[in-house]
């Protein structure tokens, strides 16, 4: 039995002379974990309480009856309510668990039928109860020790809804359903964080600088280099590139990834994209550096990347795997994107037309010729 579920157990039975039954069948009914109702609660003479009762079968889990001795106050339709509330449980298919006493003979006789209708209603309720399944007593004791044998057996092979308390009131289904929305829950509370710093990791000077204000283009970027000369002696020279110049080099580095700077023994803490910058401006400077390394300064990386963040061209994202940490560096924006794309892409030339050949026609011909007739 689910120790978060408790059963509601209806006990039926003639109540005056089966008072000690009662109290034992209620006693191994709340040791079972559930706990009962019956015709206690109510007047079971009265009309307007039979609906009540009826109410309060259907609402049952479980229909306990108790028949011994006596038949019980008879209703209208001349049937004992005893009979009545057994004949309702069994139409609205609530389990019924009945018990017998086993020899009526040995019944007090002011605890049995005086009247032989009586006794003969008993007996066919009796014959009736039995029909299904049943169990006999002899004693209050007994009966109590079999109601909580029965009700447990019966709870574990046809188990009901039962009643739970109200913090408790989850099936499986609405467990699972609150871990998922726990789950979905979490992911928002970090794609918020993302968005966030999204946000705050875009254009800043928005208020103090407009874009149009910012260098970017076709204007001049100055970048500068170091080399070593000939002579073995380092030369610091200053270069002009444009700003879509640098961003067209640096760009397809970051397309679709998110670049942070490198760790490793001889190029820790330079930029991927570094490299091809160099090598862009050493193609432009070759007759001067030969075959010889150019080096360019992380942080004028770092002030280009903040310069073309401003413009809404990166961006700085992070990325996190399932139990790993989480990574930090820069990539394309959408704009970026379409940017990047409009500067490496190559366009047709515009299509030449062939020049017209003038045509000839009697009008524009400044002489005629007039064939002379043949003689």
């Amino acid at each position: 039995m689910n120790p978060q579920v408790r059963y509601q157990v209806f006990v039926s039975s003639t109540y005056e002379d089966l008072r000690a039954e009662r109290q034992q069948a209620t006693q191994a009914i709340l040791e079972a974990g559930c706990f009962p109702s019956g015709m206690e609660l109510f007047p079971a003479s009265d009309d307007t309480q039979w609906e009540l009762i009826k109410r309060v079968i259907e609402e049952s889990d479980y229909y306990i009856v108790i028949v011994a001795g006596r038949y019980g106050s008879v209703g209208p339709e001349g049937a004992s309510f005893t009979e009545m509330e057994y004949d309702y449980a069994v139409a609205n298919g609530i389990p019924v668990l009945g018990f017998v006493h086993d020899n009526v003979g040995q019944i007090p006789l002011n605890s049995t039928e005086k009247t032989d209708k009586g006794r003969k209603q008993l007996e066919a309720f009796r014959r009736k109860v039995m029909s299904r399944t049943c169990r006999k007593y002899s004693t209050p004791a007994e009966l109590g020790m079999a109601v909580m044998k029965s009700l447990m057996a019966e709870a574990r092979i046809r188990p009901r809804i039962g009643w739970v308390r109200a913090d408790q009131a989850r099936s499986e289904d609405d467990v699972l359903r609150e871990r998922r929305l726990s789950d979905e829950l979490e992911t928002a509370k970090v794609r918020i964080n993302e968005l966030a710093r999204e946000i705050r990791d875009r254009a800043v000077l928005g208020d103090e600088v407009s874009e149009d204000m910012l260098a970017q283009g076709d204007d001049a970027c100055e970048v500068t280099i170091t080399f070593q000369s000939q002579d073995k002696k380092l030369v610091c020279e200053n270069i002009n590139l444009t700003w879509d110049e640098v961003f067209k080099v640096i760009g397809p580095t970051l397309y679709g990834y998110i670049v942070g700077k490198r760790d490793g023994y001889n190029d820790a803490g330079t930029y991927p994209f570094q490299d091809n910058l160099e090598e862009h401006i050493r193609a432009k400077i070759v007759d001067r550096v030969q075959g010889r390394k150019i080096r360019i300064e992380t942080s004028q990386l770092d002030s280009y990347i903040l310069q073309f963040k401003e413009l809404g061209l990166l961006m700085f994202a992070e990325s996190k795997d399932a139990d790993g940490p989480v990574f930090r560096g820069v990539t394309l924006t959408e704009k970026g994107e379409r940017r990047l794309t409009l500067l490496s892409t190559k366009r047709r030339a515009p299509a030449t037309r062939p020049p017209m050949k003038p045509t000839r026609t009697t009008k524009d011909r400044s002489v005629s010729k007039i064939r002379a007739p043949v003689e």
